[in-house]
């Protein structure tokens, strides 16, 4: 947390966040772990960037384990996150269990989930309008923070006379869905 020389970023897939999805999945901690963790991370490391993915339709999930998901992403308010629909694979212990959720359900869940990232997103990147953000120049007016992984995360949009693979501070002047306009 003190360091100046490492990155404020933590990736960790959480995939379910109820109990009995996570028990179903094999997962050793609990839902009110991961939220203390959460807690605890944004707590003692100001600025964190947390990024984690999920899995939507997972064999017998309900739709109250989906709603606790949505209402855990509005919760914990993650900064970057990637949702899966889960994939049958044959001969993994997943396969073989029954009630499989379909495929048109996983998918209307995914929707919706991603729709309310989105929300989330746009939120979160309006609140960093008139804020200073160091960022690393990639390409010419492109531009990524700390927390953006190349060809997966927004883009921070920068005047194109910033010099290519030097860090620049800016100000951040607009917001999309998943990026930043500054200058």
């Amino acid at each position: 947390a003190r360091s100046r020389h490492a990155a404020r970023y933590v990736d960790f897939p959480l995939q379910p966040i109820s109990d009995r999805m996570r028990a179903a999945m094999l997962r050793e901690t609990d839902g009110a772990h991961i939220r203390g963790l959460v807690r605890r991370m944004r707590a003692g490391i100001p600025g964190l960037t947390i990024r984690t993915t999920f899995i939507v339709g997972f064999p017998g999930e309900t739709e109250a384990d989906f709603a606790e998901l949505l209402g855990f992403l509005r919760e914990a308010r993650f900064d970057r996150v990637g949702v899966f629909r889960y994939s049958r694979e044959e001969g993994t212990k997943a396969a073989r269990l029954g009630d499989q959720v379909p495929d048109a359900v996983k998918q209307e869940r995914w929707e919706r989930a991603m729709a309310l990232l989105r929300e989330l997103s746009a939120e979160r990147l309006r609140a960093m309008v008139g804020r200073r953000l160091r960022v690393l120049v990639e390409r010419p007016g492109v531009a990524r923070g700390e927390g953006d992984a190349m060809e997966i995360d927004g883009v921070v949009a920068v005047p194109r006379s910033l010099p290519v693979g030097e860090f620049a501070e800016v100000t951040v002047t607009g917001a999309k869905e998943y990026d930043l306009v500054a200058r």
